[in-house]
C-alpha cells in the first residue's frame, strides 16, 4: 500500500512558522516539502504534534526523493515527539518492507494497530489507512501465508469495501495454490470495482492455472478456460497496454486450439514489452 501522508492542509499557530512554510510542507513538490517542513520542524512554538506531523511529511518527501535513510530517521523523531502517531509507525513499517526488513515492518505495524489499527488520513480523499492490510503483506514478505491470510481477514472485517484488501488476500491464497478462495475473493473486487483490471487479469489467471492441473482441486472443467479468456479479455479492455494480460491471453487461446489468435495477442505483448525474453521465445515457437 502506498504510503500515506499525515500532513492534510495545516494552518499554523500565530507566532508560529509562516503560512508559506506550511503551504510548502503541504505542497506536491518534494523540494518544497522538505523546506517548508524543515521551517517547521526548526520552530519549537509549534508544539510536537505539529512538528512531529511534520517530520512524518519530511519523511515521505525524502521517500519521494529515494533517500530511505533519512526518511526512517525522520520517521524516529516523527515518533519521538508523538509516540502515539500509528501512522508515523505505519509508514515506517512500510519503509521498512520496501528494505527488504519484514520483521522490523512487523514490529512498527504491530505497534501502529496496538495504537489504532484503522486510523484517518488526513489527506484529502483518503479515507483511512488499514494497518492489518499492510502487516498482512509484512507477513507474506515473510512467507507466512497464514498470518498474512489471518491479518487481511481482520482487515476485511474492519473495512469490507476495501477491494484492495480482497485482491491481497487473493493472491495469498494464489500463492497457497488455493484455488476456490482466491477466485471468491477476486469475485469480490470486482464487485466492489468493476474496472479492475488486475482483478480481471488475477482471475483469469487462477482460472487458467485450475484449467490446466497447476491448482485447484484436480477437476478440469472446460468453462474454466472460456472464463480464463473471457477474464483477460475484459482486462485487456481496461488496461490495454499491459503486457501480461496480452502474454496470459494468449496463452489461453493456444490451449484452446487458436493457434492465430494466441500469435497476434503473444506479439502484441512482445510489442509492448520487447526486452521480455519468455515473451519473445514463446512467439517464435508458436508461428510456424
Amino acid at each position: 500500500m502506498a504510503m500515506i501522508c499525515v500532513l492534510g492542509t495545516i494552518a499554523g499557530p500565530a507566532g508560529a512558522a509562516s503560512g508559506q512554510a506550511h503551504d510548502d510542507c503541504d505542497a506536491e513538490d518534494p523540494d518544497r516539502n522538505i523546506a517548508g517542513c524543515t521551517r517547521i520542524i526548526e520552530d519549537e512554538s509549534e508544539g510536537p504534534t505539529m512538528r512531529g506531523t511534520a517530520y512524518v511529511a519530511r519523511a515521505l518527501a525524502w521517500q519521494a526523493k529515494g533517500d530511505a535513510d533519512r526518511a526512517l530517521a525522520d520517521y524516529a523523531d516523527a515518533i519521538r515527539l508523538n509516540p502515539k502517531d500509528a501512522l508515523a509507525y505505519n509508514n515506517r513499517g512500510l519503509l521498512w518492507r520496501e528494505k527488504g526488513d519484514p520483521d522490523r515492518a512487523i514490529a512498527d505495524l504491530t505497534e501502529a494497530i496496538r495504537i489504532d489499527p484503522l486510523p484517518h488520513s488526513d489527506l484529502a480523499g483518503n479515507g483511512h489507512v488499514n494497518i492489518y492490510a499492510n502487516r498482512g503483506l509484512a507477513w507474506e514478505s515473510k512467507g507466512d501465508l497464514d498470518r498474512a491470510i489471518a491479518d487481511f481477514d481482520e482487515a476485511v472485517r474492519l473495512d469490507a469495501k476495501d477491494a484492495d484488501t480482497f485482491l491481497r488476500r487473493s493472491q495469498a491464497f494464489i500463492s497457497k495454490q488455493d484455488a476456490e478462495h482466491a477466485v471468491a475473493d477476486l469475485d469480490e473486487v470486482i464487485r466492489l470495482d468493476p474496472d479492475s483490471a488486475s482483478g480481471h487479469y488475477l482471475r483469469g489467471v487462477v482460472r487458467y492455472d485450475s484449467y490446466m492441473g497447476f491448482m485447484g482441486d484436480g477437476w478440469v472443467r472446460k468453462d474454466d478456460l472460456e472464463r480464463a479468456i473471457a477474464d483477460f479479455t475484459e482486462a485487456i479492455r481496461l488496461n490495454d497496454k499491459a503486457a501480461s494480460f496480452r502474454y496470459a491471453r494468449g496463452l489461453a487461446w493456444n490451449t484452446n486450439g487458436d493457434r492465430d489468435r494466441a500469435i497476434a495477442d503473444v506479439a502484441e505483448a512482445v510489442r509492448l514489452a520487447p526486452d521480455n525474453a519468455q515473451f519473445a521465445a514463446v512467439l517464435k515457437q508458436l508461428k510456424p
